[in-house]
């Protein structure tokens, strides 16, 4: 009987709070934290560093996809759930169990590590405001600022981080936590002065040279890229010295040689030391950032020839880091870019993509300008080729067999010579394998047998052999391709490889001579071509690239090649009227356009402002219409050709949509994302548009789900077939979990038979628990169960004590349930397609 009176959450005697604080913390909280512990051991076991950007305080990073911890999680919520369920003693609103705090925290902490910010939040924010204790409250507060940074929530996590500052008495423990926790929040906030204060004092604060070496290499970081490269050098030395793993020392090592300028001590020593470095087998792996790293120093150099040969081989060596991979190509692009070279710098960019990672910190801005590349390329390509084919149709046709003739015998002249260049570079490569002794994998020394395929050693040398000459690709179909973002099944039989599709034709004479105009009127259409793409180089040079010599010089040929056009020639003289900052010219054009077209809008928009703006206004609607017939006509090249680039306008948000939907007919579903990510706000039908097309390329079974919820007006979806369950909603406060389970248990027995159910219970939020009896193959089974279950006199009179919800639910529909806490959405849910 004393056991059983010692087991009431009703009474507060010292024999009930013993034995409710002893069950509460070596049961269910020990348990869970002891999961919450190996969870975070896993998550921190698992990271993998990006040594290209600066290092995350916290070794941890995008926890709601770290799938294989979620069960550590769960397992910990559910633990500290049956502790506060069963052992809460809340009396007369005292809490009498002193674990009930501390599991509550520790739910927190596992929804924070299972990347459920939201719920984090409200279990944080509920403890700070129910309890007293100032420690828990701190604690409460610390993991709440850490919250809000995670979510990027930054205002709610400046308000925390100011009324932690309040707290007048931390422990060293909270005083470590709190700066290092500031110093996170600062650096994705990016205000470096304040995140290296909270840095240094976090080092500090730490005790033991391994555990400050990540701060150490942090600071050195963010003097780096402030250009301190005097400080930055002083904390990557004092990484150096606290024996960090090889990968942060190999790092450390080649960001001190970056820091060095051409008249430093110890520049060419560096040089020789890494190039010593190349030849050293235990390097091989990071031969691609070696290489990098020698670019950097001939940068600072003033050497870009020798760094673009070094970021070369620094790509190259890139088998299995297609990060690295990726800054080296976008490193030597950047160099084509500066010198104006744009076909180079333009195929470059198109590596730099093929290899980065979207979630990368330069994706965005590197994807943008390959695109203003790509479609200055394409422009620029347009003009030569139509001239090539005018200057062709000149020629007889034997003439034009001959050049035609010449042109492919160029082409493969120029591939033979890129197949030996490739040829001798992994000849290279192979022999410098030898010399670092992987000859002696096929000698005597060689283990597995003489077949190919049984022996690991050749096996190895194959694979590395196949990764120089492909890179490191998934095995699966299609591998060749470079690009399979946009292929699906339905196409495989129909779509080609591009890329042999273009390398086959411009071998094949017909592919020129058929392009060759022979009509007037075919000649008109070349010309056409010429004065469009003229007109957009114009255009991307101005308002892209920002070189408003080049774009009056496109602008300029026009009217130098068609100086009798009433459509181009007119608009390129008035854009290049608006380029020039020169009086002198810019009145010379002025007069030329003028005195040639007196009758042309643009004329009349010099004379008079006023008719400007309407002018403007008229061109833009017209433009609107154009794009959108062009679209209805499905002349989608042409769409895309009108709308690059786009003015500010009122037509904007409608022809960006319009360019990505034909971006989409095009099968370029990459390109038209980027197109819809620029449509902003202010014209809500258009936003909403663009929303739905971008869910429906992310996951167009997600947008069918969507389109079915709509329909029916509801989050959920009814799948009668699929895998369901019983839940009961209660009060929290109003009955007691373990009574009812119990009662339930006596019910399987008395009324089911042999027949196996899992009950388990949880909470839902702060004032409700859930009863989860699974599973049933279906929907019909589980109603079955429910019918079963109502006509239970001892468990209605239980659940009938308390508001309360007792309903069928697929296992997909659960979790929207849960995750949005929508007990009065589903039972109307319920009601409807249950119950009817």
């Amino acid at each position: 009987m004393l056991f059983f009176s010692s087991c009431s959450t009703k009474k507060k005697s010292w024999v009930n709070r013993q034995y409710h604080n002893v069950s509460a913390k070596y049961n269910g909280y020990f348990n869970g934290n002891e999961s919450l512990k190996s969870g975070i051991l896993k998550i921190h076991k698992n990271h993998e560093d990006d040594y290209t950007t600066i290092l995350n305080v916290f070794p941890e990073t995008q926890l709601e996809e770290s799938k294989k911890t979620h069960s550590y999680m769960d397992k910990a919520i559910q633990k500290g759930s049956i502790v506060i369920q069963r052992h809460s003693m809340k009396i007369g609103g005292k809490e009498y169990c002193k674990w009930i705090d501390d599991n509550y925290l520790m739910i927190g902490k596992a929804y924070f590590y299972k990347g459920n910010f939201d719920e984090a939040v409200k279990t944080f924010s509920f403890i700070k405001n129910e309890y007293n204790s100032e420690e828990i409250k701190l604690l409460a507060s610390l993991w709440l600022f850490r919250s809000y940074v995670e979510k990027q929530d930054f205002s709610s996590a400046k308000k925390e981080l100011e009324e932690l500052g309040s707290y007048k008495k931390m422990s060293r423990k909270i005083k470590l936590m709190l700066a290092k926790t500031s110093a996170d929040y600062y650096l994705r906030s990016k205000n470096f002065s304040s995140a290296k204060v909270e840095l240094i004092k976090s080092i500090e604060l730490t005790t033991g040279k391994r555990k400050k070496v990540r701060l150490n290499y942090i600071l050195a970081q963010i003097y780096q890229l402030e250009n301190k490269d005097t400080e930055a050098k002083k904390y990557y030395q004092i990484v150096l010295k606290s024996n960090p793993e090889y990968e942060m020392a190999f790092n450390a090592k080649m960001n001190i040689a970056r820091t060095l300028d051409k008249g430093d001590e110890g520049f060419a020593k560096m040089k020789e030391e890494l190039l010593k470095m190349t030849k050293d087998e235990k390097n091989t792996e990071y031969l691609d950032q070696i290489y990098y790293t020698i670019a950097k120093l001939e940068i600072n150099n003033e050497d870009t020839v020798s760094a673009l040969n070094s970021y070369n081989l620094s790509s190259l060596y890139s088998l299995e880091n297609n990060t690295q991979k990726s800054l080296s190509f976008l490193a030597a692009a950047e160099i084509k870019f500066y010198q104006k070279k744009y076909y180079n710098s333009q195929s470059l960019y198109d590596s730099t993509i093929l290899y980065m990672d979207e979630n990368h910190r330069l994706y965005e801005d590197t994807k943008e300008k390959q695109m203003v590349l790509n479609e200055l390329v394409l422009n620029l390509n347009t003009v030569k080729l139509q001239d090539s084919l005018q200057a062709l149709s000149k020629l007889t046709k034997e003439e034009q067999k001959k050049v035609v003739q010449q042109i492919i015998q160029n082409i493969i002249a120029e591939e033979n010579i890129i197949a030996e260049e490739k040829r001798l570079k992994q000849q290279a490569q192979y022999e410098n394998s030898l010399t670092n002794g992987r000859n002696n994998q096929f000698g005597v020394n060689t283990s597995g047998g003489k077949w190919y395929f049984y022996n690991p050693a050749t096996l190895s040398f194959g694979l590395s052999e196949f990764r120089k000459k492909w890179g490191s690709r998934k095995l699966e179909d299609d591998w060749r391709r470079k690009d399979k973002k946009n292929t699906s099944n339905n196409q495989d039989t129909t779509i080609k490889d591009t890329v042999s599709t273009e390398t086959q034709n411009t071998k094949d004479p017909q592919y020129y001579l058929s392009q060759i105009p022979k009509t007037q009127q075919e000649l008109l259409e070349s010309d056409q071509k010429i004065k469009e793409a003229l007109y957009n180089l114009g255009v991307l040079y101005i308002q892209k690239l920002n070189e408003p010599k080049l774009s009056t010089k496109s602008f300029l040929e026009t009217f130098d090649r068609y100086p009798k056009d009433k459509e181009y020639t007119p608009l390129c003289l008035y854009s290049a009227y608006k380029n020039h900052k020169k009086p002198k010219e810019k009145e010379n054009i002025k007069k030329v356009l003028l005195n040639r077209f007196p009758n042309s809008v643009y004329s009349k928009m010099l004379l008079d402002t006023n008719y400007s703006e309407q002018a403007q206004e008229s061109n833009e609607t017209l433009k609107y219409i154009e794009v959108l017939g062009l679209y209805r006509q499905k002349k989608h090249n042409q769409v895309l050709s009108k709308t690059t680039p786009l003015n500010d306008n009122i037509y904007k948000s409608k022809l960006l949509l319009i360019k990505a939907l034909s971006q989409i007919s095009l099968n370029k579903k990459e390109d038209a994302l980027i197109t819809l990510s620029e449509i902003n706000q202010e014209d809500q039908e258009v936003f909403q548009q663009a929303s739905h097309l971008i869910e429906s390329i992310n996951d167009p079974k997600r947008i069918q789900e969507a389109n079915e919820m709509a329909t029916t007006g509801s989050s959920y979806l009814y799948r009668k077939n699929t895998e369901h369950m019983i839940v009961l909603v209660l009060s929290k406060n109003e009955v007691d979990m373990t009574y009812l389970k119990t009662l339930i248990s006596d019910f399987h027995i008395k009324s089911i038979g042999n027949e196996l159910f899992e009950v388990s219970s949880l909470l839902l939020g702060l004032d409700h628990h859930l009863v989860i009896i699974k599973s049933f193959e279906n929907a019909d089974e589980s109603m079955e169960y429910r019918s079963l279950f109502l006509s239970e006199k001892t468990l209605t009179n239980e659940i009938n004590k308390t508001e309360h919800s007792v309903f069928s639910i697929s296992t997909e529909n659960f979790r929207r349930f849960y995750n949005n806490k929508d007990i009065v959405g589903y039972n109307r849910f319920f009601t409807i397609n249950y119950t009817n």
